[in-house]
């Protein structure tokens, strides 16, 4: 298909915006299984058809709806952390607002419901050792930089946290409406690294 031009090019770039926002609302009121791609192209405003000049499938739509919010959470925790020039301060912060993230319902269904099933695990976590993860990781080797944490395998560790972080996400997800649940999980998450600083 040759590449659109001039004022085509813009009617192109807009057409794709209005698909994608379409697309994002629906998977997060109702999930990537009951959507289907007529409803995404009717809830655009466009054509069937034109949906797959856009997008080669559902699944194709949803990979670029989840790399979105992945890239709005990396942004949300990081403008968290910016103004904490503390490695202590910054990593506590960092690991809340992912957590925290969880509050959002769009961020739970795109991110932590559907985006395993739909894209896959093995998929999903090379996806994140480039982003989420190599964020992290540089975020637990300022810890040890500043002497807060014992000099120990950088890789070995962040894995560690992150998957603890991960699994306590998708719990959170699983069960949003329990606070108490999420409280418990957010004291264990602090203690486990309270308990891996440095006395």
């Amino acid at each position: 298909m040759p590449k659109p031009k001039g004022a085509n090019k813009e009617l192109y770039a807009a057409s794709h915006a209005r698909l994608l926002a379409a697309a994002t609302r629906l998977f997060e009121a109702r999930g990537y299984g009951a959507v289907t791609t007529e409803e995404i192209a009717a809830e655009a405003g466009l054509a069937h058809g034109s949906l797959f000049h856009h997008y080669k499938s559902k699944h194709a739509m949803f990979v670029a709806v989840h790399d979105a919010y992945q890239a709005a959470l990396i942004e949300r925790i990081e403008a968290a952390a910016a103004a904490l020039c503390d490695p202590g301060d910054r990593f506590d912060r960092v690991w809340r607002a992912y957590l925290g993230s969880t509050e959002d319902a769009g961020m739970r269904r795109v991110l932590l419901l559907d985006g395993p099933r739909v894209i896959g695990l093995e998929a999903l976590r090379a996806r994140d050792r480039e982003t989420a993860f190599a964020y992290f990781a540089g975020q637990v080797e300022a810890m040890m930089d500043a002497g807060l944490m014992p000099r120990r395998d950088v890789r070995a560790l962040s894995v560690l946290l992150f998957g603890a972080l991960d699994q306590a996400a998708f719990e959170i997800a699983d069960f949003p409406d329990d606070q108490t649940l999420r409280a418990a999980l957010v004291e264990a998450v602090a203690a486990t690294i309270d308990a891996l600083k440095r006395p």
